[in-house]
């Protein structure tokens, strides 16, 4: 029911640096179990290309394995990017999983479709290199509906080509000494050394 709520953001990340669980901008990751049970009160739905939790107490999704006994390693990766639409959840907490798991609190905002881009470095309590799971809080914890889009893990966007000749002028305060300030040359040009022997 409701009224006509759009469709998701279409990502901008390079598909070269992204490891995609749900989105149709990229191949996603084959296997994933979208809907383990977890004794759960929801239910899980797919169509349209929307990832549809309805009454939605917590849910869980195994990364390309049915039981959840796969690791990834994405500590390759710098963040993991999430677009979710809910009209009635107040707080939703997204959980990274892999031998020990971490909440971040989703920025909700109500009937908008909202796009975050969550860094994998908030993950504290989680392995990166053995993740396995996604989880999903909503509070309330009963009636509640969320639709996720687009959940992948992307590296930096990388722009820089690798040309650098380490020939970055700037300015230097005076008295400081910075000829070489960056040690590209590999030696000790432009630096005052002292005490040698040491």
């Amino acid at each position: 029911g409701g009224g006509d709520i759009g469709s998701a953001p279409t990502p901008t990340a390079d598909a070269a640096g992204v490891l995609s669980i749900f989105s149709d901008a990229y191949t996603d990751l084959e296997g994933t179990n979208f809907n383990p049970f977890w004794d759960q009160a929801g239910s899980v739905s797919t169509d349209n290309g929307v990832l549809t939790y309805s009454n939605l107490n917590y849910q869980g999704t195994n990364l390309g394995s049915t039981d959840g006994d796969v690791t990834r390693d994405v500590s390759g990766y710098e963040s993991v990017h999430v677009d979710f639409y809910s009209a009635d959840a107040q707080t939703l907490k997204f959980f990274l999983v892999g031998a020990g798991e971490t909440a971040y609190d989703l920025p909700v905002a109500a009937n908008t479709w909202v796009s975050v881009d969550i860094p994998l470095t908030a993950f504290t309590g989680v392995d990166l290199t053995q993740v396995i799971q996604f989880k999903v809080d909503a509070n309330p914890n009963s009636g509640v509906t969320v639709l996720f889009d687009n959940l992948y893990f992307h590296s930096a966007d990388v722009t820089e080509t690798g040309t650098d000749t380490g020939s970055d002028t700037g300015t230097v305060a005076a008295g400081e000494l910075i000829t070489n300030g960056t040690f590209e040359t590999g030696d000790l040009s432009g630096w005052t050394v002292d005490a040698t022997s040491a």
